[in-house]
């Protein structure tokens, strides 16, 4: 027999289920790793909203440390206290770099820099001095300080002027990349990382930042900062600092640490300019730019498909 105050009980909990369920917001909190130079790991939930001087002050009490006394280090560059976590291009499972600062001892510039601008081992220890010729913005993310434009090839710029300075400021765009990811096997968003080039460590920061693929792509081109260990990397003997070394992530996937790597695909970028495709005149989102001098473009279907039809 039919039980209908069964059936209306069990259909009110089920109403005060959903209705329940829709009040709950979804977290978009990020669980962040964060590696300190002594050898510590932690786990952190962080908010976008929040920033870096928030996160100091949730690390520094574990690490048996004042807010005041930590760095934190991302993708090769030390992050100021105003920065929130939104701006830094983090995913879940990220990993980000707390060390503490080292006292500043003053130098004479001109015994810190050689004359091609490298800087020696004795002013190494005085990383921190604001006389010192920081780049412009280096206090926030790499994601932040680069441009579209400082990575665009030659031939996509007009003949005879600086596309820096020819473009309005409010008009520059931040850097897309775009990788080939093994894991998720397709052609995927990137994200630049940074490295030292002796100990592989993240906890590393730039002297300047990229201004051509070369740049990235190729060894030995900009120097930095290694704070992972008491005594910073050199390059030799002579007190030179190492190399910076970039590698690019997948954007699409939880990070899989510091080891975690995904092939650069410099030629393929944002159509910005909305250039349509040689072969099928479409104009797409993304696309892969010829390194010829006219810069032709093709869209990435007619490209796989130009690729398969010359393996068969």
């Amino acid at each position: 027999m039919f039980d209908i105050v069964n059936f209306l009980k069990n259909l009110l909990y089920n109403m005060l289920a959903i209705f329940s369920f829709s009040r709950k917001k979804l977290s978009n909190k990020l669980s962040i790793y964060v590696k300190s130079n002594t050898g510590s790991t932690l786990s952190v939930d962080l908010e976008p909203h929040m920033d870096i001087k928030d996160v100091k002050e949730i690390v520094a009490p574990q690490l048996g440390l004042a807010p005041d006394e930590l760095k934190i280090i991302f993708a090769g560059k030390e992050l100021s206290d105003t920065i929130t976590i939104s701006e830094c291009d983090l995913g879940q499972q990220s990993i980000i770099h707390a060390v503490k600062a080292r006292p500043t001892i003053p130098s004479s510039p001109s015994k810190s820099f050689q004359a091609n601008g490298k800087r020696r081992l004795n002013s190494i220890i005085s990383e921190e001095s604001p006389e010192e010729p920081y780049p412009a913005g280096s206090s926030k993310p790499l994601c932040e300080t680069m441009s579209d434009l400082e990575l665009t090839e030659v031939n996509e710029r007009t003949p005879g002027t600086n596309s820096a300075q020819s473009e309005p400021p409010a008009e520059r765009r931040k850097a897309n990349f775009f990788v080939y990811c093994s894991q998720c096997e397709k052609v995927c968003t990137g994200k630049l990382r940074v490295r030292c080039g002796i100990c592989r460590s993240g906890a590393f920061t730039v002297h300047r930042d990229p201004e051509s693929w070369d740049d990235v792509l190729k060894k030995k081109r900009i120097t930095g900062h290694c704070e992972n260990f008491e005594v910073p990397c050199v390059e030799n003997e002579a007190g030179d600092p190492p190399f910076t070394e970039f590698y690019f992530k997948c954007a699409e996937h939880s990070s899989g640490g510091e080891t975690d790597f995904a092939a650069p695909l410099n030629l393929i970028k944002t159509n910005h300019k909305d250039i349509p495709c040689i072969a099928c005149t479409d104009t797409s989102d993304t696309v892969l730019v010829f390194p010829c001098a006219a810069g032709h473009v093709s869209c990435l279907d007619c490209f796989r498909q130009y690729c398969v039809s010359r393996l068969l």
